[in-house]
């Protein structure tokens, strides 16, 4: 038995009109189709040779491709050695004297708000004197 809803009161009547069912009873098999072999475009990929790779000046060749890292600018380079010195300090103290005043600047309002916390639990735990 199907329903469907009353065009003048909005409600579920049994449906005179739906005889068959809305989807097929018995289900037709798949047919089984082969997977497709990818094909990669060649002309803009191209794979790395085991003689590029043996090649003493083609070390630093990116992943995939025949063509090398470009080169890394000084600036950066000088920053990695300074952060990667052995000199006992914290990575967030490294940078210098400003990583110091953020650092110190962080913990001053860290303790800030934790007085503040403190101090509006405080007020609404033990009401005012009157």
């Amino acid at each position: 038995m199907y329903h469907q809803l009353g065009r003048i009161t909005g409600r579920l009547i049994a449906a005179s009109n739906l005889q068959a069912p809305l989807f097929p009873v018995a289900p037709i098999a798949l047919q089984r189709v082969e997977v497709p072999v990818i094909q990669y475009n060649t002309n803009q990929f191209s794979t790395v040779t085991e003689e590029a790779c043996a090649a003493p000046g083609k070390r630093n060749l990116m992943p995939g491709t025949n063509t090398p890292y470009p080169p890394v600018p000084e600036n950066i380079r000088r920053k990695q050695e300074l952060f990667q010195r052995d000199n006992d300090l914290p990575v967030f103290l490294k940078g210098g004297p400003a990583d110091v005043i953020l650092y110190r600047l962080t913990l001053l309002l860290c303790a800030l708000g934790l007085v503040g916390v403190v101090q509006t639990i405080y007020s609404h735990a033990i009401p005012k004197k009157q």
